[in-house]
This record gives C-alpha cells, sequence and structure tokens, in this order.
C-alpha cells in the first residue's frame, strides 16, 4: 500500500516494474566455512614435512575455487522476505510513502541536520584562534575567519554573540587580541 496523493500512474507503474525486477534479481551469497582448527593443523604438519604437497594442494585449491565460482556466479536466490524488503526500500528511495503497517520500511533518506556552514578562509592556527576567542568570552562556538596571512603570522575575525567583532593575531601558535590598527 502506497500513498497516491500526486502520484502519476503511469510513472508509479514504472518504478513498481523496475523495484521488483530489482527485488527479483537479488541474489545472496552463502558463507560456508569448511573445515576446523584440527583439519588445519594437519594440512600445516603435512606442509612442513613436504613442501612439494603444499604447492600442489594450492593448486588443486585453486582450481576448485575457479570451478566453483564458475558454476555458482551469483548466488542464491533471495529468500521472499528479503525480496519484499528490497521492493519496499526501493519504493522508498523513489520518494513513495509506505502505508502497510504490516511492511517495515529500513531504508531512510539521508537529511541534513541544519543549513551548511559557509565556506570560509582558514589557516594553520584557525583552531587556536577559536580556543583564543571562546576563553576570551566572545562566542560559544566562535568560528575564525582568516583575513590576511604573512611569514609567521595570522590575522582573524571572529564574529562575538553581541555583534562585535574581535580581531585576533596569532604568531606561530600564540594568539593575542589585535589593536584596532592593527601592527
Amino acid at each position: 500500500m502506497v500513498d497516491m496523493e500526486g502520484v502519476q500512474p503511469d510513472a508509479f507503474a514504472r518504478d513498481v516494474e523496475t523495484c521488483r525486477t530489482l527485488a527479483s534479481n537479488l541474489r545472496v551469497q552463502r558463507t560456508k566455512r569448511y573445515g576446523s582448527d584440527t583439519s588445519d593443523v594437519i594440512v600445516i604438519g603435512v606442509a612442513l614435512v613436504f613442501p612439494v604437497a603444499m604447492v600442489g594442494a594450492a593448486l588443486v585449491g585453486g582450481i576448485a575455487t575457479a570451478v566453483y565460482d564458475e558454476a555458482y556466479p551469483a548466488g542464491v536466490r533471495a529468500e521472499p522476505r528479503m525480496q519484499q524488503s528490497a521492493l519496499v526500500d526501493c519504493m522508498a528511495r523513489k520518494g513513495y510513502k509506505n502505508m502497510d503497517p504490516n511492511v517495515a520500511v529500513t531504508y531512510v533518506a539521508a537529511t541534513q541536520i541544519g543549513p551548511p556552514l559557509p565556506t570560509r578562509k582558514t589557516g594553520l592556527d584557525t583552531y587556536v584562534a577559536e580556543k583564543f576567542a571562546k576563553a576570551s568570552n566572545c562566542s560559544a562556538e566562535p568560528r575564525a575567519v582568516l583575513e590576511e596571512k604573512g611569514p609567521g603570522f595570522e590575522r582573524y575575525s571572529v564574529q562575538c554573540s553581541g555583534g562585535q567583532s574581535l580581531a585576533i593575531r596569532c604568531e606561530f601558535g600564540n594568539c593575542s587580541t589585535e589593536a584596532a590598527g592593527g601592527n
């Protein structure tokens, strides 16, 4: 059951067919563990005594793996419950809202927590300047913007909570408040 409000029937039919095809072609590669610790010890022991036997075993194992992979390339068909989940998630990715309370949708669209922060110019001492501004009670979360950079120094400006601006000069990681006229 899908919320059909504002949905075009032709587009819906195409999306359902696409998702059904995707779900029916879903394959699962089952992994099996062969052997045990005892067989591993025996193989290693034989390899120590007969090194040539180890090369032969590796060759036979490699050929057997290649033949097995050739015979079963895509795994086995997924069980119906997995196929239903794949179908529902595919429809959710396409923007459809599931209305059936008996069907769980596991797909969650990525959401942005807040508006993106504007890009800003940064320098080597940006972190130190922000810590200095926070220690100076300028702002709870200061964002220092690089204004000027020279040999051994960087100048930053930070917007404080009260609306004023703080000018900071950092020299080799040591920051201080800068006078209004600059140095």
